[in-house]
């Protein structure tokens, strides 16, 4: 059978590329690699911004999210209150939210086929042949979306993978007055360099659970260990159980650290992780893969309408890209990830940021929509250099100068 698009991988990018697909007549099919309701290694923070491509989910797991808590070792707990609207979101267990993504891809019409990994793709004039555990798929257009599990298939087709960082993490059950009295239903970020130099450590709470982990380079089970001993949350999970998933209680998975230059090629385009459109500040990136997503299907559609599925009218995919995320995000979130994890000044910056935005309305506005995506990157990065001299007279002499010169090279790059 020859489909009009194939989409290898299940998770929010794919999912949400075959429901918008098919939603417009295209015969569609999406292979998932692992079994129906694998566990996704995944803090499960779900800004309401996603609501821009379907409803959030309410089910297992899920709890409203109303602000977020930043702690240093010298500062300790900065909480930040989010009010209604964009400025909230939902914690939730990766299973549920990309099982109901991939339900209603099928309500929509696609054919999902789980336990097929894709092993190569060969691309011709007539079609892009997929070879999975035993058969082959044929589609006149393939969309990649599966993480950084799909390294050697983008190689293969002389695509290069993004740069990454790793995180590493565990779930730990708890009864939910627990989780509403220690963790108050918001988001808690620890940024401690004696325990990760370059990252950051998280507690996301859900109903009756609790995600904590930390991501760095070259994260090790010992620094996870680590961090549940730490001030910042060792009280809070001491009566805590550590769940069980696949035989496994501690889970990693790389994150890309960059978007790649040329997502697509004849009869391919790459979404998702797999294009590295992940944010490097807090790492979220479940938003972006949608939207690439979602800017993948529109030139999808094009191709399908002029049945020319070549390099050069899938290029449009890249632009598209640049214009909506790169421009209007990415690019502003590589100058501040720049500033934040290397000046060596990550735990002054950020309080004297929550401290400006204590007495500064516009501040944090813009300081919980680096939680909440309820700002374009772009917006907080003019908002933060509105506010930069505040910052420099917080900071000191010392320090600000090295916040100058950081600020000097990233103000430099195009």
């Amino acid at each position: 059978m020859m489909y009009d698009l194939i989409v290898i991988g299940g998770g929010p990018s794919g999912a949400t590329a075959a429901k918008l697909a098919a939603e417009h007549g295209a015969k569609v099919l999406l292979l998932e690699g692992e079994k129906e309701g694998r566990y996704k290694c995944c803090a499960g923070g779900i800004p309401i911004s996603n609501e821009e491509f379907s409803p959030i989910p309410r089910g297992v797991g899920e709890r409203e999210i109303n602000g977020g808590v930043l702690a240093t070792p010298e500062t300790g707990p900065m909480r930040l209150e989010a009010g209604l609207g964009k400025d909230k979101g939902y914690c939730m267990f990766r299973t549920d939210f990309d099982k109901y993504l991939l339900d209603i891809a099928q309500d929509a019409g696609a054919t999902v086929k789980y336990q097929v990994k894709a092993k190569k793709i060969e691309v011709s004039k007539e079609n892009g042949t997929i070879l999975g555990n035993s058969e082959e798929y044929k589609g006149k257009c393939i969309i990649i979306a599966v993480g950084l599990a799909g390294a050697r298939i983008q190689r293969s087709l002389g695509l290069e993978i993004p740069p990454m960082v790793n995180g590493i993490q565990a779930e730990f059950s708890l009864p939910e007055s627990a989780i509403e009295k220690h963790f108050e239903s918001k988001i808690w970020e620890c940024f401690d360099k004696n325990l990760i130099e370059h990252g950051v450590a998280w507690a996301f709470p859900k109903r009756e659970a609790v995600s904590i982990g930390l991501l760095s380079n070259t994260p090790k089970i010992t620094d996870l260990q680590s961090f549940f001993r730490h001030p910042f949350i060792k009280d809070k999970i001491e009566k805590a159980k550590m769940m069980e998933f696949g035989g496994k209680k501690i889970w990693a998975c790389p994150i890309p650290d960059r978007m790649i230059k040329k997502p697509y090629c004849d009869r391919v385009m790459i979404t998702g992780d797999a294009c590295g459109t992940a944010d490097p500040i807090l790492y979220e990136g479940i938003y972006q893969a949608r939207l690439s997503a979602t800017l993948a299907v529109d030139i999808f559609k094009l191709a399908l309408e002029k049945d020319d599925f070549t390099e050069s009218l899938l290029k449009g995919y890249n632009d598209l890209l640049v214009n909506h995320l790169y421009e209007q995000n990415l690019k502003y979130s590589y100058k501040m990830h720049k500033i934040i994890y290397h000046s060596g000044l990550t735990e002054d910056l950020l309080k004297g940021i929550v401290e400006i935005a204590q007495q500064d309305p516009e501040m944090m506005k813009s300081t919980l929509a680096l939680f909440s995506g309820s700002q374009t990157r772009k917006e907080i990065w003019k908002m933060l250099m509105s506010r930069k001299w505040k910052l420099v007279k917080k900071l000191g002499v010392r320090k600000s100068l090295r916040l100058i010169s950081s600020l000097f090279h990233v103000l430099i790059q195009t």
